[in-house]
């Protein structure tokens, strides 16, 4: 089910995928080289880096919240970045929301959180999807484990790009096998009602099918009722960057 430009690595990155290939329901694919996704880029060496730079990288989207890209340079203060790469952090939430807790806590490692973290927020994923319009070259998108956020982003791009749905389901489904346990950090913990140091959990071959299952299902079911063109103008974006996003990877 893989694509050979999907097997692309750059030393040290966590759960890279570059999201050419992937079939258009008016034929072709998706091309290559334009948007890659990952995890968190802070494992990625030096030689990594390079390999990006010379990939062509020139912007990333960084969707997580300040308080974990603190602990992630805390942890690895010696992570470094070339200076010919951009980031933009836009997180996709605000996790002090009560709002936001209520509805897309229990969630929020699930599509079932997409649906009302888009409503909420417009203004955040209009600054999201600004970034990858504007960008002068090929972006890479990622949160902390490349999942979810990540997946919510791109599942967004690759519908209005015009990609299958399956296609995009089985994307989602790469990333989510890419991380074969629940990854550790900052995670909100709904009994409590707040957010707490999670050491992670690691699943059996059997959970992590069953947790793929119902995700999938759910994603299918989120972009069946999604309309990305109508959603980016109410997210603010002019009809130029929707064009844009729309051609980036045809």
């Amino acid at each position: 089910m893989s694509n050979p430009v999907n097997l692309q690595v750059w030393d040290g990155a966590v759960n890279l995928r570059d999201l050419g290939g992937l079939p258009l329901e008016d034929g072709g694919t998706t091309a290559a080289g334009r948007v890659w996704r990952s995890g968190a880029p802070e494992p990625m060496t030096p030689t990594g880096w390079a390999e990006a730079v010379d990939a062509g990288l020139t912007t990333v989207v960084d969707l997580r919240n300040p308080a974990e890209v603190k602990q992630a340079r805390d942890l690895m203060p010696d992570a470094v970045r070339p200076w010919e790469v951009v980031t933009h952090h836009t997180p996709t939430e605000d996790p002090g929301d009560p709002h936001f807790l209520e509805t897309c806590g229990p969630w929020l490692d699930h599509p079932r959180s997409y649906a009302p973290n888009i409503a909420m927020y417009p203004h955040l994923f209009g600054g999201v999807f600004r970034v990858v319009a504007d960008a002068p070259g090929p972006v890479l998108v990622h949160c902390a484990a490349g999942r979810d956020r990540t997946g919510m982003i791109t599942a967004l791009l690759l519908s209005l790009t015009g990609v299958e749905h399956e296609a995009i389901a089985r994307d989602y489904e790469r990333a989510f096998r890419g991380t074969t346990h629940r990854g550790g950090g900052v995670a909100y913990d709904v009994e409590r009602g707040a957010w707490v140091q999670h050491r992670g959990e690691t699943w059996t071959a059997r959970q992590l099918d069953e947790r793929v299952g119902e995700r999938r299902a759910a994603l299918l079911e989120w972009l069946a009722d999604l309309d990305p063109v109508a959603y980016l103008r109410y997210a603010g974006l002019d009809e130029a960057r929707i064009t844009n996003l729309r051609e980036r990877l045809r």
